[in-house]
């Protein structure tokens, strides 16, 4: 009969072999990865953005002209005439920006056109017969943009109808560049002209999307090849299997039974609190040093486990009573991506003692320098801010090989839960209440915003994640913005790569959204939206990429407030739809300025909202959540019932 070895190698080679063929033959899949969406649309957004942009300066300049004193009197003369008045100065019709202008006019009961003049003098005429109407065509690498417009003779009005064309092009080459950076290919089309857009494949498939800024106007978009989709944990495992299930066989039939030993996890037992080799190193943390020794991780029986320096904070091990520190961990509050997070406590002389929340990364993490410097930043660039709206940063460290951030707690709730509440409930947020915590929010973040290094250089902090959930409000009443994990600063070690987006789509700016650079109007534009969700009780999705075929504009697409709840202020239409505007130069300059805005609204119409009338509400709402998880500094903490 088979020795238990040999019968596990088998299995895991069969297991393995099955998990490989499985990863080798599934075949490929088309479409754009989500990147390359969320890319495609902001290229195209911003593609129709600029030919609104072109289109509506056309039809400002044609409507312009078309009211001078002199334009109107040349349309009652004759082409001599109004060449005579260009030549002596007193009909100003300079082109500019490139573009043509053309004067005419239609003989009434004939229909016969007059045209009067064209400048420059010999361009391509483009007035359409003096029909009134926008029109474009792509000639030359270029977007011809016209606009046709009725100009009322001064005189002889019964016999001529005037009309004055212009024409200006909008270079595609830059138009479309971004969608060729964003990878895309295929051509700008209208009618049977077109326009290139990177290398356009022979005979490969395409798609259409006309763009709302022009009709006729339409982009044609090579759909991307399928694209391998290689499950690489599966290939992965499937490998490792194989390799584990030869070692076992090998072994089997050796007969070395103790390698099975090897192969397993032994959890290490922790010692109750107060007992001799409990605590976890004994080094103090200290702010932005993170070279700290400890004394290492107590093996059972009070042994070192290792030489300084090499202890292990293991997640696994940290019950109540354990030590990260000098702290001692009161309960596990939850698990990020990068790190988990404790509540623990400091005790000192005369029976002080002190809570705080503790951010432990992931031991893995800990051997990736790029993931070490992002870790270490969220806490550099939060210990600079100073403000009793932004939760504060007490400590950061290395203990042994794991880094640790020490925070202030906060006994309280996330802003995400308590919306969510009161959604289900149907309990709008009272305005004041609202309001109250859209400022504080927009002070803290400002304060964020204007901090500086030590040598007084501003930092150019920006949160890139403002969301309800990174807000916590207490049992106190306190607002305080916390999660600076993806924050992105002038003067900082870690950097987003290039193209890399971070944060929360649906409350994200567009600029954001595609990768551009940012700056502190983001962060107007998440709170805003943040506003939207506090004053109307509706949650919103801002999600450039589901979006985008909406177009640009009456971004960002959502209701006035006002039509969500009644007797709501109509001021906080203009202030959040504004402060979410497509374009960055339309939103207020800094969260300092909507924060006035704010102000002003609730100084207008007697609302107060105190820290006292926060907690109250607070409290109330509290009271109607279930006793489930509640939330406070992280999210994630139990609280016991009101």
């Amino acid at each position: 009969m088979a020795r238990p070895g040999a019968v596990a190698g088998a299995v895991a080679i069969a297991l393995g072999g099955a998990a490989i063929a499985f990863a080798v033959t599934r075949p490929a899949t088309g479409g754009m990865s989500e990147t390359q969406t969320a890319a495609m649309a902001g290229a195209i957004a911003r593609l129709d953005g600029d030919i609104r942009a072109a289109r509506a300066a056309v039809q400002e300049r044609a409507s312009t002209l078309s009211t001078i004193l002199f334009v109107r009197t040349a349309v009652a003369t004759d082409a001599k005439t109004a060449a005579d008045q260009v030549t002596g100065g007193e009909l100003q019709f300079a082109p500019r920006n490139g573009e043509v202008l053309e004067l005419g006019r239609i003989v009434r009961n004939t229909s016969a056109v007059d045209e009067l003049m064209v400048q420059p003098s010999g361009s391509m005429r483009h007035a359409h017969g003096g029909a009134v109407g926008s029109y474009a065509e792509i000639a030359g690498g270029a977007l011809e943009i016209t606009e046709v417009v009725k100009v009322d003779p001064r005189y002889n009005a019964d016999q001529y109808t005037g009309f004055l064309s212009v024409t200006r092009p909008l270079a595609l080459g830059p138009a479309l560049q971004p969608l060729v950076d964003a990878g895309i290919t295929g051509k700008l089309a209208l009618g049977d002209s077109s326009a290139p857009i990177g290398a356009m494949r022979a005979g490969a498939a395409t798609r259409e999307q006309p763009l709302a800024s022009q009709p006729g106007v339409k982009l044609i978009v090579v759909e991307p090849p399928p694209r391998a989709a290689l499950p690489l944990p599966a290939l992965v495992g499937g490998i490792g299997a194989v390799v584990i299930g030869l070692l076992l066989l090998v072994v089997g039939r050796l007969g070395h039974r103790e390698a099975s030993a090897a192969t397993g996890i032994h959890a290490v037992p922790i010692p109750p609190p107060g007992a001799p080799g409990t605590q976890l190193g004994n080094a103090a943390t200290q702010l932005s040093q993170h070279g700290v020794p400890a004394s290492g991780t107590p093996a059972p029986g009070g042994s070192m486990a290792g030489a300084p320096g090499d202890s292990q904070i293991v997640a696994s091990n940290l019950g109540p009573g354990a030590m990260i520190g000098r702290w001692e961990v009161v309960r596990r509050l939850g698990s990020g991506g990068m790190a988990d997070v404790y509540l623990a406590q400091a005790r000192g002389d005369g029976g002080f003692e002190k809570l705080v929340a503790i951010k432990v990364m992931h031991g893995h993490l800990a051997r990736n320098q790029r993931a070490v410097d992002h870790f270490l930043d969220e806490a550099r660039l939060a210990a600079r801010i100073h403000h009793p709206n932004v939760v504060a940063i007490q400590d950061l460290g290395k203990i042994g090989n794991d880094y640790v951030i020490v925070m202030e707690y906060v006994e309280g709730v996330d802003l995400e839960r308590l919306l969510t509440s009161t959604r289900a409930g149907q309990r709008p947020v009272p305005l004041a209440v609202a309001l109250g915590i859209l400022g504080r929010i927009c002070d803290g973040l400002d304060a964020a915003h204007r901090a500086t290094a030590p040598d007084g250089s501003p930092l150019g902090i920006i949160h890139r994640d403002v969301k309800s959930a990174n807000v916590l409000v207490s049992r106190q009443g306190s607002v305080k913005v916390v999660d600076f994990g993806i924050a992105k600063a002038a003067k900082q070690v870690h950097y987003t790569v290039a193209g890399e987006t971070k944060g929360t789509p649906a409350m994200m700016a567009p600029e954001q959204r595609v990768g551009d650079q940012v700056d502190v109007r983001a962060d107007v534009y998440s709170v805003a939206a943040v506003g939207y969700e506090l004053v109307t009780g509706q949650a919103v999705n801002l999600d450039l990429a589901s979006l985008a075929h909406l177009g640009v504009e009456n971004w960002p697409h959502l209701p006035q407030p006002s039509s969500l709840r009644a007797g709501l202020p109509v001021e906080l239409d203009e202030i959040l739809l504004h402060a979410m505007a497509f374009e960055r130069e339309r939103r207020p300059a800094d969260c300092a300025a909507l924060g006035a805005l704010c102000e002003a609204v609730m100084k207008r119409h007697n609302l107060v909202a105190s820290d006292k009338d926060l907690a109250r509400w607070v409290d109330g709402e509290l009271r109607l959540l279930s006793p489930a998880f509640v939330g406070d500094s992280t999210g994630f903490t139990r609280l016991p019932p009101a």
